[in-house]
């Protein structure tokens, strides 16, 4: 009988579950929320299938970073409707005008990250925007070899490793496909999710919350969050939002991001984009405020895909160096593992028996938190003061 990966290296990227000739792998939410796979003794055919195509069993090629560059996608409008500079929009028309499809992350009618096609610009637009939360693939992997297969253009875009998951299910390489990723900070529990957002939409329904990370709209490019309520527009900093502060802190990630295979320069991708943190001490030419993405390129195809896309951006070579500062992203040889929160287990505990709030209180309200809130709250000179004064109490 073939043994899954186990649940600590699983990252459900689904490729076992639609590689399977008998439909003997099915997903259910295990203790945290995180969809994990579960063989049917009674279908199982023993072929081993799901482990050949398993990315946490083994990993597919990789391929080394070729080029780094900043850059800001000349369209304003898709400019402010992205998350930082744009990149992703300008892929994705290129991809249109070759009468090709795009996949990406979206948010369902009830909130849920799922991976959808995009045909044309209006399917595209829920698919910009941050979405910070571990997101379905569904049966997207067989459909996307249908279409390489009938030598359609396909653009993958998703997390690192969704996107090794996807290149192991299809087992070669196509010319027509191209595999963009995301710099991925981890992938939260849709169950954590799902429990925070019961806390803001007591008045306010799903379908009119308008809920959205990064959100540029009233600071420009940072860490907001904003979302309707009875009141009007929220808009809260990722310290002051307890979700996005949880994701900082990683406190309840899915346990194979605590040792991410897919931080490293050996890309499985074509090319990489993210947000360029640290861009004005490179860059200072861009208008940082809209925001500036970070592209890696590590194809062959990466470079003509950005080459076809030139004329529609400002693009600026940089340094990988430069990139991987702000970004997970490690060089050289050097392996990083996270350490989860001593306190994850009992978060997950008391969200599952007494919902957000009471694990909001217990594990997020930290002096931590409290210190980067009074930073931001507090003007510079009030700051000093306060150190000042524990200075003196403290000796």
């Amino acid at each position: 009988m073939p043994c899954l990966a186990e649940r600590e290296f699983c990252t459900g990227c689904g490729a076992c579950a639609m590689a399977c000739p008998k439909q003997a792998i099915v997903y259910r939410d295990d203790e945290e929320g995180f969809p994990t796979p579960y063989i049917n003794d009674e279908k199982c055919i023993e072929c081993g299938l799901c482990n050949k195509v398993c990315p946490a069993i083994e990993l597919p090629e990789t391929n080394r970073i070729q080029a780094a560059y900043a850059a800001q996608i000349k369209d304003p409008d898709a400019l402010k409707n992205s998350t930082s500079g744009g990149v992703f929009t300008a892929l994705a028309r290129e991809i249109f005008r070759r009468g090709g499809v795009v996949y990406g992350c979206v948010w369902d009618e009830n909130y849920r990250a799922v991976v959808r096609k995009a045909e044309n610009e209006n399917e595209l637009l829920p698919m910009r925007g941050s979405k910070y939360v571990w997101s379905w693939s569904g049966d997207t992997f067989p459909e996307i070899k249908q279409y390489l297969e009938t030598g359609r253009t396909v653009m993958f875009t998703g997390m690192p490793c969704q996107t090794a998951g996807l290149k192991k299910y299809l087992r070669k390489d196509y010319e027509n496909l191209y595999l963009a990723v995301f710099f991925c900070g981890g992938a939260p529990s849709p169950f954590a999710f799902r429990e925070y957002l019961k806390t803001i939409t007591k008045t306010v329904p799903l379908d009119q919350l308008d809920f959205k990370l990064r959100d540029k709209e009233k600071y420009g490019v940072g860490v907001h969050i904003s979302y309707n309520s009875e009141h009007g527009r929220v808009h809260q900093s990722y310290v002051r939002n307890p979700y996005f502060f949880s994701y900082h802190t990683k406190v309840f990630h899915r346990p194979c991001c605590y040792h991410c295979q897919y931080r490293y320069e050996q890309r499985v991708e074509d090319i990489t984009i993210g947000d360029y943190w640290g861009v004005e001490k490179y860059h200072p030419e861009f208008d940082i405020r809209a925001g500036v993405s970070a592209m890696l390129v590590n194809t062959q195809k990466g470079a003509e895909l950005l080459e076809a896309v030139k004329k529609d951006l400002v693009l600026s070579e940089t340094a990988a160096a430069d990139i991987a500062v702000g970004n997970n992203l490690t060089l050289g040889d050097k392996r990083v593992e996270f350490h989860a929160p001593k306190f994850r287990a009992a978060f997950f505990a008391a969200l599952k028996s007494k919902g957000w709030k009471a694990a909001e209180r217990k594990y997020l309200y930290n002096k931590v938190r409290l210190k980067l809130w009074l930073k931001l709250k507090l003007p510079a000179k009030y700051v000093k003061t306060i150190k000042r004064v524990k200075k003196m109490i403290m000796g």
